[in-house]
């Protein structure tokens, strides 16, 4: 007995390091927090240039380049800053959490390490490494081909050449001139300060003296911008929550757009000047008639350690589709903050192959939506502000739900805008990854091109001396795109979105106007008298994502759902080889009616339960018996092989299956002597 706890207690432990191992292994992030004149940036995946962004993340292999009279701060991590000069080029190797490397080629650089860094740093340039070996100092670096000058304002640091190391302290300037192989360094006396010097102390000073930082975490990055740009309010059992100055109507998370980066995929990157730290850390809730921003738990709660994220939202499909194979696709993709009382489903690092979807009323039930995977606990007890629940019932957090059509997600060729009340309610919430691959498109935060003046020059140097091995480069783009195209195809369930396209005028279906935010995709069709395309019935024709319940709306029109049973698309392949253009079915996951009122809500099976599954069986028979009034038999089969699935002894579906198979073959040969 005693020997079995001790072994409980040592797997307990155990799994217990594995987790935060786990935790601890995603790459860190840092944040272009300044830009002044013009600044560009190099993709590490693509070798893509681009004109740099506010609030654009940088990860590991990226770099970052400025041009004539122009200047960039890079904020690695909470205690560690890079900024840099008119004509200065530096790339970052890596930025973890416990180390932090960067390599500057070219120009003059600042590196601040404020109280608290956790990091060892190391900074190269062509024949030079550079450590801080304070827990605060200031170092000021200036690369000129082979030579480099660095000057330590604060702090002290170690710098290591082909020759040997040394120590350079305060008020101390070390010059180091030949190559990588041959380097030598001089000792001496730091030059006065300058209006450099002054600017980056400014600058420093700014960061370290926010007043916002006496309600943020310690980790967070960023919270120096909310001073400017907002004010804090005190609210019972959340303490102090920051409330933007914005306009009236407006969202979080509205304001910018969606790019791809390695590892973490999709991020949102902000146009306001402020927007860092509330949109990677903690959560958002409408507190009387305004959006406010909760931190989360600071110092002193539990020793909270906060994650980064690319985003704290929920995401949602809207409009579905049908592709290349059975499973669920959006002809529009949404999302909404998470509040305190919300779980929150990664789609990043070890989650990216995780594929799913519940309609909008599971979504508000937390027993329903935590099947198979539970995400991240909420951060805070209770459910008053789960923006997932209160976006069923409250309109205002309904119109912070944004959305953009599918093929547009993450390219910035459309601005976000608000869902209206059908496309919500007949959505469905994605609990997983998102079923688009990136591309070239989805890369830039500004879809502008680099200045000239600010790439990196021709025949500039790209060696760099170094003491410690940087982290291996990032994933081609390629690898990236085929990772997701492959979970994609491997979960069976999802389409890309990118796949659902307008085919030409012999395909099979095309993408039309939304109608209350279901888009409907039409068949093409001959008439068999006279040979002209026709459209199918109405209702036949509009499709969205499968779900695994039916609710009754409260209004007259009631909406119907057929889920695909395996082997239905064979059923729909072989109607097209026989009928060519002139089937009038589609296959569909959901079958929209306006007229019925009799349809019956499915219930949720209960384990062991024989009257839930008979039940659940009936409402798929009824589904498709109204499908056959309609002469859409390929749905109708669907739902009657989803009917035997749930029950194997629903006799009716047995016996309706084989009378529906015989009546869409009797169709198919209409239309083929017809032809």
């Amino acid at each position: 007995m005693k020997r079995n706890f001790l072994l409980s207690v040592f797997l307990l432990g155990f799994f217990t390091v594995l987790a935060s191992a786990q935790v601890d292994i995603s790459p860190g992030v840092a944040r272009i927090s300044l830009i002044q004149g013009d600044v560009s940036t190099q993709r590490g995946d693509t070798g893509d240039w681009a004109a740099a962004a506010l609030n654009q993340p940088q990860v590991g292999g990226d770099r970052i380049s400025t041009g004539d009279r122009s200047q960039a701060e890079l904020q690695l991590d909470h205690a560690n800053i890079l900024r840099l000069g008119n004509n200065a080029q530096a790339k970052i190797a890596t930025v973890e959490r416990t180390q932090i490397q960067v390599q500057v080629g070219q120009g003059l650089a600042y590196y601040t390490v404020f109280k608290d860094s956790e990091a060892e740093v190391e900074i190269d340039t062509p024949n030079v490494a550079i450590r801080p070996t304070s827990k605060e100092g200031v170092y000021r670096i200036e690369v000129n081909g082979y030579e480099t000058q660095v000057i330590v304002r604060t702090g002290a640091a170690d710098i290591s050449t082909p020759q040997g190391s040394t120590r350079v302290e305060k008020g101390q300037a070390a010059t180091v001139r030949g190559t990588a192989d041959e380097a030598g360094y001089v000792l001496g006396g730091a030059p006065s300060e300058d209006s450099w010097d002054s600017w980056n102390n400014d600058r420093d000073g700014v960061i370290r003296n926010a007043q916002s930082w006496n309600h943020t975490n310690r980790y967070y990055v960023g919270s120096e911008d909310l001073d400017a740009y907002g004010h804090w309010v005190n609210v019972p059992d959340y303490g102090q929550v920051w409330s933007p100055t914005v306009a009236v109507g407006w969202a979080p998370y509205r304001a910018g757009r969606w790019v791809w980066e390695p590892y973490w995929g999709w991020t949102w990157v902000s146009y306001e000047p402020w927007g860092w730290a509330p949109y990677h850390y903690g959560r958002w809730f409408l507190y009387g008639s305004s959006w406010m921003w909760w931190p989360g738990p600071v110092d002193g709660y539990g020793n909270y350690r906060p994650e980064w994220a690319p985003a704290y939202v929920s995401f949602f499909g809207f409009g579905g589709h049908r592709g290349v194979s059975v499973g669920f696709g959006f002809g529009s993709v949404g999302w909404l903050p998470i509040g305190p009382g919300d779980h929150f489903y990664p789609w990043y690092g070890r989650y990216g192959s995780h594929f799913n979807v519940v309609n909008v009323t599971d979504a508000t039930n937390i027993t329903n939506i935590n099947r198979g995977f539970d995400g991240v606990a909420p951060l805070h007890s209770g459910n008053r502000f789960s923006n997932v629940r209160l976006a069923a019932s409250d309109v205002r957090v309904r119109k912070a739900v944004s959305t953009l059509p599918a093929d547009h997600f993450g390219t910035g060729r459309s601005a976000p805008t608000a869902v209206s009340r059908d496309a919500f309610r007949d959505g469905c919430m994605m609990t997983g990854n998102l079923p688009i691959v990136p591309n070239r498109e989805t890369l830039s935060a500004t879809n502008r091109p680099a200045s000239p003046s600010s790439m990196m020059r021709g025949g500039q140097q790209e060696r760099f001396f170094t003491k410690r091995q940087p982290a291996a480069a990032p994933q081609s783009l390629d690898k990236q795109a085929a990772q997701v195209q492959e979970g994609i195809q491997g979960d069976g369930h999802v389409i890309p979105v990118r796949e659902v396209t307008q085919l030409d005028s012999a395909g099979t279906a095309r993408p039309m106007p939304s109608e209350s935010g279901i888009e409907r995709t039409v068949q093409p069709a001959r008439n068999a008298q006279s040979g002209r395309r026709s459209m199918p019935r109405s209702g036949s024709g509009l499709r969205t994502a499968p779900s695994s319940r039916i609710r009754r709306p409260k209004s007259t029109s009631t909406r119907r759902m057929t889920t695909l049973a395996p082997g239905s698309r064979g059923a729909t392949a072989r109607t097209a080889s026989r009928s060519g253009s002139g089937s009038r079915t589609t296959p569909s996951s959901r079958i929209l009616s306006s007229k019925s009122t009799s349809a019956r809500p499915m219930t949720t099976l209960a384990p062991g339960s024989r009257g839930a599954t008979a039940r659940t069986a009936q409402s798929y028979v009824d589904s498709a018996n109204r499908q056959m009034d309609k002469g859409n038999y390929t749905a109708a089969i669907a739902n009657y092989k989803q009917a035997l699935q749930v029950d194997g002894n629903s006799t009716a579906a047995k016996a309706r299956l084989g009378r529906a198979r015989r009546a869409m073959q009797a169709e198919n040969e209409i239309i083929a002597d017809r032809r």
